[in-house]
């Protein structure tokens, strides 16, 4: 059963990778050595936060998607942004041991940084 885990785990690591645009993962390498930077994260801590934030921007481009398409409403729409970010949230707390007020600073200082990001 944990093979089948992994594996999918994997194979959702790698087509998530694959389908994010040049940008989208120069924007997550900056976020990864910034935060292996400030929280002294390993190998192991910075792949797995790699997996995190993919993870976290295929979940809001398919959510955009289903936004434009009529799928799902905005109402829907912010339920399930807000539901990603706090994924997201958790698995960093987790990765850095940090709980969330001491993040934030690091997090408001990142939003506006990886908006230069080139």
């Amino acid at each position: 059963m944990k093979r089948i885990f992994l594996t999918i785990a994997l194979i959702f690591t790698f087509a998530t990778s694959f389908g994010q645009n040049a940008y989208q993962q120069r924007q997550t390498k900056y976020f990864v050595e910034a935060a292996a930077t400030e929280f002294g994260l390993d190998e192991a801590q910075k792949t797995e936060l790699t997996e995190l934030r993919y993870e976290m921007v295929a979940g809001y481009a398919e959510a955009s998607k289903n936004k434009k398409s009529g799928a799902i409403t905005p109402e829907e729409f912010k339920e399930d942004t807000k539901e990603i970010s706090k994924t997201f949230n958790n698995g960093l707390i987790k990765i850095t041991g940090k709980k969330y007020p001491e993040l934030s600073p690091f997090m408001a200082r990142l939003r506006k940084e990886l908006k230069t990001v080139k």
